[in-house]
């Protein structure tokens, strides 16, 4: 039983025998606690006395009095009191708080672990960017998130399965490989004109190139039409006519290698990332396996679709949408809401209990039909949790930087990691709320100073490090044994906000990972780093005091642990040097 559970035990007895209320009423009414961020008003709060006061017509403080008065006070409790307007506070006794050191001492990296009350098995699904070009600094937003997010909810308890959903069927796979055949032809000495719409970059002619070597020969005397109308218009015909000119087969050997390369492009620049994909879910599969006929059938037998105008309709308004959607075409093509239905039903399928999906902002108004569809097929709505990433800006200093490179019309993330570093880069990422717009400063990434919060906690735990090695020099051995014998030692004030945070960690964990706040994580791990610089600067920790020396070196090495936890969750290394 955690000590929050404890004191919510004693509330609850102190209210049955001060007011007569039983704890079912309590539940109806809510019973909560709250950690105190100021060590000054206690560990531990309750506003129970002020959600009673007019339930039992009672003025709050008197309240609070009389609950404080039929209280047990265990041994770990040291004070309760009652604050204005009717808070109580709990504090906690110095053996009480200095437990948690021996805890992590015992527990070491799992401090934290399980802390879910209900475990469940999650498919987080995230990044899952088109294989029509390189991932951009927008989608290294997503991946450092949903990577850390995953690790968070692994952390906190959960079996989490990550995958990407590779779009490598459609109309944009066509467009990329008639993109790459032409470039193909220019390679072979064709003069071409540049076509609107086509996709462009190194990544292109380097893929083109390569399937020139493998031997893919594509015939010189190919005449490209002249063709009016809009720019989508022309490239569909192109489509059509280097189909027919070169042959369906042809073509589809070029698209199938096409994918495969740009496959391999983003597993390798999310691995280098340290970004883990446990499976790419091909949208291919779904029509070879007959999925989305499958879902369709589903639907349609849970009167959840009409036939109107020869097409078939989802009945999605239903189930909070702002219309009805078509999901098969007239002429008997399945829309992209097809696949997405037969998708997320097919996740349900393989037993997840929640499915989280990590979109751009820019899907907002998709959210609707997701859990229309997902409903439609017998599933809950409530089953998937959709989060809505901001847009990244880039600045060098106070300068904007404008997003195209020789690559395309987009920063590509791999320039961004490889010049800033993975562990900056991670950390930037996550370190502001994902529903919050980023300015990502790329000067300030790369400074190897205080200003630069991934250096400033990472120098922490390489001062800690440099700390026990200072003590080995010395001669000293770390007895753990007298330093858990002495922690009532760690008596100054530093010493004990350093306890309280530390304390925090497994809060922090839980109420991270049920909001899928990892810039909880990160804010959590600057404010641990900020208490420990100012410690260090002001104790002595190579001491001949065999007492108090053995007890600091196991505080710091319980700071440690947990820097380099929380790092961990941050997919950021803890270099031991700086």
């Amino acid at each position: 039983m955690t000590m929050e559970e404890k004191i919510k035990g004693l509330i609850i007895d102190a209210l049955a025998e001060s007011q007569g209320i039983n704890e079912d009423e309590l539940n109806e009414i809510g019973l909560e606690l709250s950690r105190n961020a100021n060590n000054d008003h206690g560990d531990f709060s309750s506003n129970i006395a002020l959600k009673l006061a007019s339930k039992l017509k009672s003025p709050p403080m008197k309240l609070a009095e009389e609950i404080i008065g039929s209280l047990e006070t265990p041994a770990e409790l040291e004070l309760a009191e009652c604050v204005k307007p009717g808070f109580i506070n709990f504090y906690l006794s110095a053996e009480k708080k200095h437990s948690v050191l021996e805890t992590i001492m015992k527990h070491g990296r799992d401090f934290g672990s399980s802390c879910a009350p209900e475990k469940m098995r999650v498919l987080l699904e995230f990044v899952s960017a088109n294989p029509t070009g390189p991932l951009h600094v927008g989608h290294g937003r997503h991946a450092a998130f949903g990577d850390s997010l995953a690790r968070l909810l692994k952390k906190a308890g959960h079996e989490v399965f990550t995958e990407y959903y590779l779009n490598d069927a459609g109309r944009q796979i066509d467009i990329l490989c008639l993109s790459v055949i032409l470039e193909m032809l220019r390679d072979e000495g064709l003069e071409l004109k540049n076509i609107n719409g086509l996709y462009k970059g190194t990544y292109i002619k380097e893929i083109s190139q390569a399937l020139i070597k493998e031997g893919f020969e594509i015939n010189k005397k190919i005449l490209i039409p002249k063709l009016d109308g809009s720019a989508d218009e022309i490239v569909d015909a192109l489509i059509l006519e280097m189909k027919n000119v070169i042959g369906s087969e042809l073509f589809q050997k070029i698209s199938d290698k096409t994918v495969s390369r740009m496959t391999k492009l983003l597993k390798d620049d999310l691995s280098d990332f340290r970004v883990k994909q446990d499976g790419f879910y091909s949208e291919k599969s779904l029509f070879s396996k007959g999925k989305i006929e499958e879902a369709c059938e589903i639907v349609k037998k849970n009167g959840n679709a009409y036939e109107k105008d020869g097409a078939l309709w989802l009945e999605s308004s239903k189930y909070g949408d702002d219309k009805d959607r078509v999901v098969i075409r007239e002429d008997g093509r399945s829309t992209y809401f097809a696949s997405d239905i037969a998708y997320h039903h097919d996740k349900k399928m393989r037993g997840f209990d929640l499915l989280i999906n990590v979109l751009g902002s820019d899907h907002h108004g998709y959210v609707s039909r997701l859990e229309a569809g997902l409903a439609s097929t017998g599933n809950k709505a409530s089953d998937l949790d959709v989060i809505l990433m901001q847009f990244v800006t880039l600045y060098r200093g106070k300068k904007k930087i404008q997003m195209s490179t020789r690559s395309g019309n987009f920063v590509p993330m791999r320039d961004l990691y490889s010049e800033v570093g993975v562990d900056a880069a991670r950390f930037f990422y996550v370190s502001r709320s994902h529903d919050q717009h980023l300015d990502f400063d790329l000067d300030l990434a790369t400074e190897q100073n205080n200003n630069n919060p991934v250096y400033y906690i990472q120098y922490a735990n390489a001062r800690i490090k440099s700390v026990l090695n200072e003590n080995k020099k010395r001669g000293y051995v770390f007895d753990e044994g007298i330093g858990k014998a002495n922690l009532v030692k760690l008596d100054l004030t530093i010493e004990e906000e350093i306890i309280s945070l530390l304390g925090k960690y497994p809060e922090t964990i839980l109420k991270s990972s049920e909001t899928r706040a990892v810039n909880k994580i990160a804010n959590y791990l600057k404010s641990l780093a900020q208490l420990f610089h100012s410690y260090y600067g002001s104790t002595k920790f190579v001491s001949e005091d065999e007492e108090i020396r053995n007890a600091r070196i196991l505080l710091l090495i319980c700071v440690s642990t947990i820097i380099e936890d929380g790092l961990d969750i941050l997919g950021v290394s803890s270099p031991l040097k700086m």
